[in-house]
């Protein structure tokens, strides 16, 4: 019993000490992604339901970079904040292109 109890406890430490670790350099890279996120709402044509907004958000999830996403069908746009430094304007369109949408125009706001 003792045996058993002297090789626990040590995992049990070992195991809380790697878990704290791992959560500061996640909100590191999440804080310097932050620096750099830019947003930007796309006018898609060929919408007409909700499911077209889902496939659109979908599509564009899927990317590295994305920070968000969302699509209207009634207003016919996408609005999407994403990493600068990851993806392009024209990679996200593309993407929406792939899933059987056209994109007719663009703002682009940087988020700082």
């Amino acid at each position: 019993m003792r045996l058993l109890l002297f090789l626990l406890i040590p995992a049990f430490i070992l195991a809380g000490c790697s878990s704290k670790t791992d959560s500061k350099e996640s909100s590191t890279e999440v804080s310097l992604a932050k620096e750099n996120l830019t947003q930007v709402n796309l006018d898609v044509k060929g919408m007409t339901c909700e499911g077209c907004e889902n496939t659109i958000i979908a599509g564009i999830k899927k990317l590295e970079g994305i920070q968000e996403a969302t699509a209207s069908h009634t207003a016919e746009e996408a609005v999407i904040v994403y990493d600068s430094t990851l993806i392009t304007v024209e990679a996200i369109s593309s993407a929406i292109a792939d899933v059987g949408y056209s994109v007719e125009g663009k703002k682009q706001n940087p988020q700082h």
